[in-house]
């Protein structure tokens, strides 16, 4: 006879889900980007720069929708349930993009992947806040160290959506990469639904209080922030295949962005264990503006991979520190605070995804980076004075891709 499951075990195979539900949500919220040379292309869905960008409103409006509701859905449902509603919508989202294949030169493809993009910011912000709720409510003495592991396996799965639909491009199949995505994430709803994914009882600052106007420092800062990642993550390809570069080796030089990022949250990680994060948050705006002026002048794959990854690089910390700093600064708002500043950060997504596409049709692309460059430092301007309020030494932020939401 089998003997029982013990708490123990139970609770391993929670955490375990979480961090794999981190991996395919990084991999289906990169998918339309990296798909982006087969969404343009006239021999895929021939879609305008203008269209491109237009593709992704529906999924900024969805996400700023879905982060801003969370504390309010975590008062009336179990975060289980909220998580299982962003697995469902991501898995649509994933759905609608195959299914989208078959008819892209018809009519009904468009509308069809406004649909999509609008489930994958839906799934974006309940699934993202509920497994950072998560991991941080699993090990709430090394929540810092819980929340820098999520993140590596979401920058894995970013990192690795461009590269697979290179890959699966060249076998002549490059929607595998959203189908991979959709069976991976029914498999997690399934194990989901049959473990109890409870939250254990964490202390910590509830919702409320009086927004301060200082609190408009960091937004600010993150939706420039949001723009500059942006022009890498939707608008790199793009500028690459314009610059000659063949389209598969731009994703390569898009996968060496996340990765990037993903490895340089690592190194900061390990860096603030030696010095103050502040030292190393103010220059990062800096080294973004000096990688949004350089990406342009990529004129072959080797440039590309190495310029993108020198943007990740100097991407990798700011978004996960600005949260972190947000969260010690506002305590008495706590649960707003990532909220809202995830919200953003999904502004200047916005901005930059459709106004990147809206721009071209009055200057080129590699003028709009270096237009965006200029903003990166107005953000360095600002990181001086949000470090400036980090009086403690003491007070790391966790890196992580959001903190939690809700309790």
């Amino acid at each position: 006879m089998m003997m029982s499951k013990t708490p123990s075990s139970v609770r391993r195979r929670e955490v375990l889900t979480v961090y794999v539900i981190g991996l395919f949500q990084g991999l289906s919220l990169v998918a339309f980007p990296a798909a982006a040379t087969i969404l343009t292309s006239p021999t895929g869905y021939d879609l305008s720069k203008g269209r491109y960008g237009v593709l992704f409103l529906p999924q900024v409006v969805m996400a700023v929708a879905s982060s801003l509701s969370l504390p309010a859905l975590s008062r009336r449902f179990r975060l289980k349930q909220i998580l299982l509603a962003g697995l469902a919508a991501n898995t649509a989202a994933m759905g609608l993009l195959v299914v989208s294949d078959p008819v892209s030169t018809d009519a009904v493809a468009f509308p069809l992947l406004l649909v999509a993009t609008a489930m994958l910011g839906l799934g974006f912000g309940l699934t993202l806040g509920s497994i950072s709720t998560y991991a941080g409510a699993f090990m709430p003495d090394r929540r810092d160290v819980a929340l820098t592991a999520l993140n590596v396996l979401l920058g894995l799965g970013t990192a690795l959506s461009p590269l697979l639909v290179a890959i699966f491009t060249e076998l002549g199949q490059w929607w595998y990469l959203p189908l991979l995505a959709a069976v991976g994430l029914v498999a997690l709803i399934v194990v989901s639904v049959r473990q109890p994914m409870n939250v254990p009882t964490v202390g910590g600052a509830r919702a409320g209080g009086k927004v301060p106007t200082a609190f408009l420092l960091f937004a600010a800062a993150l939706v420039i922030y949001g723009v500059a990642e942006t022009m890498f993550g939707n608008w790199g390809t793009t500028l690459l295949v314009g610059r000659g570069v063949r389209a598969t080796a731009a994703n390569g030089a898009l996968a060496a962005f996340w990765a990037a990022v993903t490895v340089g949250r690592l190194m900061i990680a390990l860096a603030s264990t030696r010095i103050r994060s502040v030292y190393i948050y103010v220059v990062l705006p800096w080294a973004i503006a000096a990688a949004l002026l350089l990406a342009p002048t990529a004129k072959t794959a080797e440039a590309g991979i190495a310029l993108f990854a020198l943007g990740g690089l100097a991407c990798s910390g700011f978004f996960p520190m600005t949260i972190g700093y947000g969260e010690s600064t506002f305590p008495g708002i706590v649960e707003l605070t990532a909220g809202w500043l995830i919200a953003a950060y999904q502004l200047g997504y916005g901005l930059a995804a459709f106004g990147g596409g809206a721009l071209q049709s009055a200057v080129s692309l590699s003028t709009i980076f270096r237009l965006v460059a200029v903003l990166a430092v107005v953000m360095g301007v600002l990181a001086v004075a949000i470090a400036r309020r980090q009086r403690r030494p003491t007070a790391e932020p966790a890196l992580a891709g959001s903190p939690p939401a809700a309790a």
